[in-house]
């Protein structure tokens, strides 16, 4: 038994590339879109793609579908609907693509998308056929066995199709909202839909559409974010049909970004706080001000990464951090350049914001007060101001341009309201006591700035900040 949290890693052979993944808990299996490379004897330059029902213990394969040929996954969704009686389905979203594109010359012709569809399924267990009394000894058996390890997949399931909507774009993100509602983005449109189970069919609510086409959708209560190609994010609010005076269900523009970029994926930290990232690495944060009630989210923080970024995700991968008093939760106030917060006295629990890369790494965002903020500052700025092969001097940043405010002549892209956390551990656990001391003697802003937020050195500062390492 493990002292701490960890992961332990195995791998579970599919025999496709995995494209996306949710896990059921009702029944303890995985749902795996994947898609097959196309082989050159089989005159397709297109892959194939399949949803497999996957046990994570010994990666039996319980149930497959297969999609249409020139068919890709884009999205997936476990769709939870609650009234007198409960359902779940399976959602995928997915993109038909034609074999090349006739506007395309020479290397740059390639497939093109048509279109898409919305298709349900739900998981159900396998019906069983009559055996002969041998076999339903030998099934008892094994069941025995998968029950003394624990195990709670048994007698086999199956994807059922249930419904499916064809759209005139790639379904790119799928998002449950409500109890009954289901929203997803197709090219410019984001379509709410509902499901009728007296009727057996879906039923489009309402939509709204978009100057470009939406990349990402995040629900939090009834704010959705939806993130856009150029336009960064747009927050709408569902209005119920209870609440609205014409008796239908709409959709509301509350929130646009000031500046545009062309956001991959986007998650809601809070009514008036968003973060996201754009396809070639910009981490940016974007809120309201403090009792503003103005309709632009204005820029909060943001970093450029140096490689592409794929998903942005709240929460650990192990368990959520107990961190320092000095870390602010992520529904506090958006307003970083107000006055200082007073920080909890107690340990919060906090999630932090993972990154994930297109290179395989992930990043790791957390959210500090102004008064830790000030004193990681000063103390980064003075190492990379230390002279050439001083061991403060870092030889190369985990993320670019962290210490300048431009990404490059004439970008309107910032990079400020963020410290690397990795700098502070280099002080503390890569540099002597006398290396310590050159670096405070250089700026002794940071020994006074630590003496008087945190009543201590910034040794002891950075020590109890040490946990913000990306």
């Amino acid at each position: 038994i493990d002292a701490a949290p960890r992961c332990h890693v195995h791998e579970i052979p599919i025999g496709a590339e995995p494209r996306r993944i949710i896990s059921d808990k009702e029944t303890g299996l995985l749902l795996v879109a994947s898609t097959v490379p196309a082989l050159p004897q089989s005159g397709s330059l297109f892959p194939t793609s399949s949803l497999k029902a996957v046990d994570a213990r010994d990666g039996h394969i319980h149930a497959e579908a297969q999609f249409d040929p020139y068919e890709l996954v884009h999205s997936l969704e476990m769709w939870h609907i609650k009234g007198q009686k409960s359902y779940r389905y399976i959602c995928v979203g997915t993109g038909q693509y034609s074999e090349s594109n006739p506007s395309s010359q020479g290397s740059q012709a390639g497939p093109r998308a048509v279109g898409g569809r919305l298709v349900i399924y739900s998981l159900k267990a396998a019906k069983r056929k009559s055996r002969t009394k041998a076999e339903k000894s030998g099934r008892k058996q094994k069941q025995q066995q998968l029950d003394v390890a624990g195990g709670t997949v048994s007698g086999g399931y199956e994807l059922r199709y249930v419904w499916e909507s064809k759209r005139s774009a790639p379904v790119r993100a799928l998002a449950h909202l409500g109890d009954s509602y289901l929203i997803l983005a197709s090219g410019t449109l984001c379509v709410v839909l509902k499901l009728d189970v007296v009727q057996k069919h879906l039923i489009e609510c309402c939509e709204v559409e978009l100057r470009f086409p939406a990349t990402s959708i995040d629900v939090r209560g009834s704010d959705v974010v939806v993130g856009s190609s150029r336009e960064t994010v747009h927050v709408f609010r569902f209005i119920p049909p209870a609440e609205d005076s014409s008796g239908a269900e709409s959709l509301q523009m509350v929130h646009s970004a000031r500046f545009g970029v062309d956001t991959a994926d986007a998650r809601c930290l809070a009514s008036d706080l968003v973060v996201g990232v754009d396809r070639s690495g910009y981490l940016y944060a974007v809120g309201v001000p403090r009792e503003s009630r103005e309709f632009a989210l204005d820029f909060v923080m943001g970093i450029h990464l140096g490689t592409e970024c794929t998903r942005v995700k709240v929460g650990s991968p192990i368990r959520r951090l107990n961190c320092a008093q000095h870390v602010v939760p992520w529904n506090r106030s958006n307003d970083m350049r107000s006055a200082s917060e007073k920080p909890a006295s107690r340990r919060l629990p906090v999630e932090p914001v993972i990154i994930s890369t297109i290179a395989g790494a992930l990043w790791s965002l957390i959210r500090i007060s102004k008064d830790a903020f000030y004193v990681l500052r000063e103390l980064e700025q003075t190492m990379l101001d230390m002279e050439s092969g001083h061991p403060a001097r870092p030889l190369m940043l985990a993320a670019k341009c962290i210490n300048r405010r431009q990404l490059d002549a004439g970008s309107q892209l910032l990079s400020e309201n963020i410290v690397d956390g990795s700098l502070s551990r280099m002080f503390l656990e890569s540099l002597t006591d006398a290396e310590q001391a050159q670096v405070l003697d250089r700026n002794p802003n940071v020994e006074r700035l630590a003496q008087r937020l945190f009543g201590g050195s910034a040794q002891h500062a950075a020590s109890s900040l040490s946990t913000l390492e990306s």
